[in-house]
């Protein structure tokens, strides 16, 4: 199955979202938890990862999928007309870059918040999806609540701000 990124009109995707999947598409908004402060009052919520997009996942290549979507399209299905038409190919991603953005997702499709230690300069995250990807991430704000993690995104190097909560500092 291949990962296509659908550009849309910024603050319709979950509109668009449900226009494609009522037309038989598989398809999906990813989404990452971040914390929220306003004053004194702090919540988690849900923000979208990649704003103006909504992915759809598709056995076809990526010239059928094109054909497939762009035929779709031309119906002019109310709605559709959000989606930003492409006449070459979408963009989906390799294997390697569904594969790194899969583990980043649980399977409903959230890049979860993780939780971490500092001991002696160096992180440790006890839970979440940065497990494993310590080493990788570029800037901690601890007072922020945030992250900087690099990755793989559409053949160029994407800087992800994910949300990362620091609980203990030591040394």
């Amino acid at each position: 199955m291949n990962w296509y990124f659908i550009e849309t009109e910024r603050f319709e995707e979950e509109k668009v979202k449900q226009i494609l999947i009522d037309s038989g598409f598989d398809a999906f908004i990813p989404k990452e938890e971040m914390y929220f402060k306003k004053g004194d009052f702090t919540t988690m919520t849900q923000r979208l990862l990649f704003p103006g997009t909504v992915m759809i996942c598709d056995p076809e290549s990526p010239p059928q999928f094109t054909q497939k979507l762009n035929e779709w399209l031309a119906l002019k299905k109310p709605g559709s007309e959000a989606i930003q038409l492409e006449t070459d190919t979408y963009y989906s991603l390799s294997y390697k870059e569904k594969a790194c953005l899969s583990q980043l997702l649980d399977n409903l499709k959230i890049l979860r918040f993780s939780t971490g230690v500092i001991r002696q300069r160096e992180l440790h995250v006890l839970k979440g999806p940065l497990q494993g990807h310590e080493k990788e991430i570029q800037k901690i704000k601890r007072h922020q609540r945030l992250a900087t993690l690099p990755v793989q995104l559409c053949g160029q190097t994407i800087a992800l701000i994910v949300g990362l909560e620091v609980i203990e500092k030591i040394g």
